[in-house]
């Protein structure tokens, strides 16, 4: 057996890292951060001074910065004033019952629909009624979270129902090839690649303005002993404006020569672990998992 067809038959490791905030020890559980990312809110969410919470004007003002503030908390673009058209709108109500008062919250979109409700905790009428600010401020911290997932959940259903949504149509890539591998490995796994990703449902197109997701590739190629060699390929991908989805990286070492001619066996077996790894980027993105659909939009308490 010669060392090459070892190496086919070894693979490659493969590490897939998507972009965000959290590091590779924490792939496949980007947590907060990577669902929100998933499934964007609204560009704009405008929480207005409310009028219905049964709270003084001075502590309904102050409410409904508590409430933004908390929303940018989660990363959500939020601003306490008055809404212009196009806005999304938190409005704010709140119902007595015996000694405590409970807040109730609707995400209104810019047409004036109700896209989903959550209810708050309740806080001593007392309390409320005197513009208590530790506790409009608690109840704020306590709703922002639920509020960030609830505009996750209804982004995410609202992409479901838009047929050019990328949730009903497959993902289109644009694929610059690989450079920097010895021997044929630039053509042999620039050939495999194109096949397998679009074995996986990936549709290839020739020009960056009708892409989703732009690829390219590299190899870097080190001596790393008298007989040894060291590769690594990163398969990277990027939104059309420029911003990294995630990486694919593939490490190796391997006989020193053993690549200087023919890859064979051995692109064939780096590109398709490497063609998983990128579909998985591409899905995780655009929020698709096989096994955690999106929630559907709506009331959670």
């Amino acid at each position: 057996m010669t060392s090459t067809l070892r190496f086919a038959l070894l693979g490659l490791p493969l590490v897939v890292a998507g972009c965000g905030d959290f590091p590779e020890p924490m792939l496949h559980h980007p947590g907060r951060m990577g669902m929100l990312l998933a499934h964007p809110p609204p560009q704009r969410l405008v929480v207005p001074v409310p009028g219905r919470a049964l709270l003084d004007d001075q502590s309904a003002v102050a409410f409904a910065h508590d409430l933004s503030n908390a929303m940018v908390a989660q990363t959500v673009p939020a601003f306490a004033q008055r809404p212009q058209r196009g806005d999304w709108v938190l409005s704010v109500s709140a119902a007595l019952n015996g000694s405590t008062v409970t807040p109730s919250y609707s995400i209104i979109d810019p047409r004036g629909h109700v896209q989903g409700n959550i209810t708050g905790l309740p806080v001593p009428s007392r309390a409320w009624a005197d513009g208590d600010a530790t506790a409009l401020n608690d109840e704020a911290a306590n709703a922002g979270p639920q509020l960030a997932a609830l505009l996750s959940n209804i982004d995410a259903a609202l992409k479901e129902s838009d047929p050019n949504s990328l949730y009903n149509r497959p993902p289109r890539l644009e694929f610059s090839g690989l450079t920097g591998a010895p021997g044929d490995g630039d053509a042999s796994l620039t050939k495999e690649m194109r096949q397998d990703i679009a074995s996986l449902g990936v549709i290839l197109v020739n020009q960056r303005d009708q892409a989703d997701y732009l690829m390219k590739a590299h190899a870097t190629l080190t001596t790393t002993g008298p007989d040894t060699q060291h590769i690594e390929i990163v398969w990277t991908i990027d939104t059309p404006d420029g911003k990294e989805v995630g990486k694919v990286t593939q490490p190796h070492d391997f006989p020193k020569g053993s690549l200087d001619t023919y890859w064979g066996d051995v692109a064939v077996v780096a590109a398709s672990a490497a063609a998983g790894g990128v579909k998985e980027v591409i899905d995780n993105n655009i929020g698709k998992t096989s096994t955690t659909p999106p929630s559907p939009a709506g009331q959670t308490s």
